[in-house]
């Protein structure tokens, strides 16, 4: 697999506001909010964060690499929702994460998921992530479980 990793654009900002998915999944929708609405419409404006595309040089995703003082890197990725469920999630995250590694020479990395997609908690734990922490997060209009993963290089 490959991805070419940019700076998202004001094209790639529409298209990604208007990402969608289906079922239970549909937490994650980009219109969920005026406040998650708002961040993809202005994801070209977000620092550490990038457009994933493949090698037909289409738009496949964003990730972003988010600094705190007290958790340190905290990692993100969104799919486009045609290309979830289908296999592709552990060579994506894996690559992902050695750009991440390589650009921001990190030795830990965290994320934050929600608790009912299994399919993204068997990609990160495959790939060494370990679960630390378990609570209820107020985000996109709702309250939900989620869990906090890390991973140690």
């Amino acid at each position: 697999m490959y991805i070419d990793f940019r700076k998202p654009s004001k094209e790639d900002a529409k298209d990604i506001a208007e990402w969608k998915y289906e079922g239970i999944y549909s937490f994650y929708d980009n219109d969920k909010t005026e406040a998650k609405q708002q961040w993809a419409r202005n994801i070209h404006h977000e620092e550490n964060t990038f457009a994933l595309y493949n090698e037909n040089k289409e738009l496949i995703g964003n990730c972003c690499f988010d600094f705190d003082e007290e958790e340190g890197i905290i990692f993100g990725v969104q799919m486009r929702p045609d290309l979830t469920g289908k296999g592709m999630g552990t060579d994506l995250i894996k690559i992902i994460l050695d750009f991440g590694k390589e650009k921001y020479q990190y030795d830990e990395i965290k994320l934050y998921v929600a608790k009912f997609n299994r399919r993204a908690i068997r990609v990160y734990e495959k790939l060494g992530f370990v679960v630390n922490e378990e609570f209820l997060w107020h985000v996109n209009g709702e309250e939900r479980e989620f869990i906090g993963m890390f991973k140690r290089f």
